[in-house]
C-alpha cells in the first residue's frame, strides 16, 4: 500500500478549475481515450476544446480543487501519477519513487500547479 498525497498551490489563473490527479501511466490513459497530445485545443474565443468526459476523470482519479490537499491510497503496482483538467489538458507524469515510511506505510508528497492561464489554456503541473 502507498500513500499519496497532493497539495494544490493556489493560483488566481485557473481557481475555479478542478484539476483530477490520476494514477497510473499517462500513455496508457491516453491510448484508452483516443487522446492526442498532451493540451486540448481551444475553439475561436480561445476556450478549451472538452476531450473528455468529466465522469471518466471521476472514475479514474480524484479531484483536488484550488489551495486541497488531497490523500489518495494506491495499489504497490502504482508507480506513476499524472493530473488532467476537465478539457483533458494533462500535467507531466511523475514517478513516485522515494517515498518516506510513515506509520509502516510508503508514503509521497507532491505539489500541483496551473501553467497557463489568462491568455492560454490552463493545465496542471507537478513541482
Amino acid at each position: 500500500m502507498k500513500r499519496l498525497i497532493v497539495t494544490r498551490r493556489r493560483k488566481l489563473a485557473s481557481a475555479m478549475m478542478p484539476f483530477w490527479v490520476i494514477p497510473g501511466s499517462k500513455q496508457a490513459f491516453m491510448a484508452q481515450f483516443g487522446l492526442v497530445g498532451d493540451i486540448s485545443g481551444h475553439d475561436v474565443f480561445g476556450q478549451p476544446v472538452q476531450r473528455i468526459d468529466m465522469a471518466v476523470l471521476d472514475a479514474n482519479g480524484a479531484r483536488i480543487r484550488n489551495g486541497e490537499q488531497i490523500t489518495l491510497e494506491l495499489n504497490d503496482s502504482v508507480c506513476t501519477v499524472f493530473a488532467s483538467t476537465q478539457s483533458g489538458s494533462l500535467s507531466n507524469e511523475v514517478l513516485l519513487q522515494g517515498g518516506q515510511v510513515i506509520d509502516g506505510i510508503e508514503s509521497y508528497y507532491l505539489n500541483i500547479t496551473a501553467k497557463g492561464g489568462f491568455k492560454t489554456i490552463s493545465y496542471p503541473w507537478f513541482e
